[in-house]
């Protein structure tokens, strides 16, 4: 219900979202607050836009808290929500969490990956990846469908196939409040065909940013699958 997170963390007014979701749910303040361990005031608070906009925890708190809520009625809710929701299948061209984490140096070489910003990370965890046609992906993702793309867990590389520059990804990053722990980009043929103000970006953001030299998209799914 990662449409339901994406849209309280973008909307200008996020308890009227939060107090939508728990009304189309049909739940009530005090069933909601009692499930995440807080107050009913506080939550009435959130909802009156009378504190700070939630932060990621309390948002994946409360979902978790209205699935779970309705998981004890049956499920219904979830059921009829999900089907309002993108195709993300021509968009993902492979995702995967890992049973035990790799560094991002051990992605990079999988992927046959010169660094572009971020080495000094390379040593950091990932939990699992997300290869993403990009192409596909401005067609026909709507603002709230990118953390869809995140499956199980956020600490995962999220690499863009189809890339011309490689400047989009990294703006996406940029913008979006909850990121990829590592971006890897495959298109350009060096890096000197990458475009420098990305590289910058990624530089000032401390993302993570690899490009990949596989020949092919097949290649780097091989790889990221054979691990």
């Amino acid at each position: 219900m990662n449409i339901i997170a994406g849209e309280v963390v973008f909307s200008k007014r996020p308890g009227d979202v939060l107090r939508k979701w728990r009304t189309l749910f049909e739940f009530s303040q005090k069933d909601i607050a009692r499930e995440m361990g807080i107050a009913s005031s506080v939550l009435s608070d959130y909802e009156k836009n009378r504190r700070k906009s939630p932060g990621t925890d309390f948002v994946r708190r409360y979902v978790e808290a209205l699935i779970r809520l309705d998981q004890k009625k049956g499920g219904t809710k979830i059921r009829q929500f999900s089907f309002d929701v993108t195709n993300l299948s021509e968009v993902v061209l492979g995702m995967a969490e890992y049973s035990s984490p790799k560094t991002m140096a051990d992605v990079a070489k999988l992927l046959k990956g010169v660094w572009l910003a971020g080495q000094s990370q390379s040593s950091h965890p990932i939990y699992g990846y997300t290869v993403v046609d990009s192409l596909e992906a401005i067609k026909r993702l709507g603002p709230y469908d990118f953390f869809r793309l995140f499956g199980a867990n956020t600490v995962r590389v999220v690499v863009f196939t189809n890339v011309s520059r490689g400047r989009s990804p990294i703006i996406a990053a940029k913008i979006f409040p909850i990121r990829p722990k590592m971006i890897v980009i495959h298109g350009p043929k060096s890096v000197k065909e990458v475009d420098q103000l990305a590289i910058q970006l990624a530089e000032s953001e401390q993302m993570p940013y690899v490009l990949s030299l596989h020949e092919k998209v097949e290649n780097i799914l091989a790889s990221l699958n054979s691990q």
